[in-house]
């Protein structure tokens, strides 16, 4: 019986985040209410709150999931793992998420990077995201966090994601997401920036 109750919860859950990306892709995220949410899902306010905190929090969601899954990704890494690799391990792990229902996740993403309103707290997520990394690679290096040579590391490893996201949207979601971030984060990430010769 559980499972069938939590089914039905994530059922709905994925019912409400499907119907407000294409309410807030068709009418504007502003001028969609909560409640034309509520209507289209045959769902009450209330129910809309046991899952979401507000509207922000619908579009945002995908992207807090893929956070968390970085946090667990990073902390079973190997400690003897290139940490460039393990990086680009969170890559794949996230960048997973945006591969189900990849219309809805390409115009989840235009929502983040085009409408003023979310433009702001997904930066502030990309910035915790930057401070995870930052701590990773501080451990990893042997190194300081506050080094500029750490920050500058997650700086370029947090850029590799968040522009491969801006590219996967201007390509209608091609090629995969992790890849590009992948190659991205070659290019930006060098092996010698963390060596020990560049104490």
């Amino acid at each position: 019986m559980d499972g069938l109750r939590e089914r039905k919860k994530e059922h709905t859950r994925e019912a409400i985040e499907h119907v407000a990306i294409r309410l807030f892709t068709e009418r504007g995220y502003e001028a969609t209410p909560i409640e034309a949410i509520c209507e289209a899902v045959l769902v009450s306010r209330r129910t809309f709150f046991r899952y979401f905190t507000s509207k922000e929090d619908v579009v945002l969601s995908r992207s807090r999931r893929a956070y968390a899954l970085a946090v667990d990704e990073l902390a079973q890494r190997p400690a003897d793992e290139p940490y460039r690799d393990a990086v680009r391990a969170v890559f794949t792990r996230a960048g997973a998420l945006f591969t189900e229902d990849r219309a809805g996740q390409l115009q989840r993403v235009r929502l983040l990077t085009e409408v003023p309103a979310l433009a702001g707290p997904f930066l502030n997520l990309l910035g915790e995201f930057e401070l995870l990394l930052g701590g990773f690679l501080a451990d990893r290096s042997g190194r300081e966090r506050d080094e500029p040579r750490v920050r500058l590391a997650a700086a370029a490893a947090t850029t590799s994601f968040r522009v491969a996201a801006e590219i996967w949207r201007d390509r209608a979601g091609e090629p995969d997401l992790a890849a590009l971030a992948a190659d991205n984060l070659d290019t930006l990430l060098p092996d010698q920036l963390l060596a020990d010769e560049n104490r």
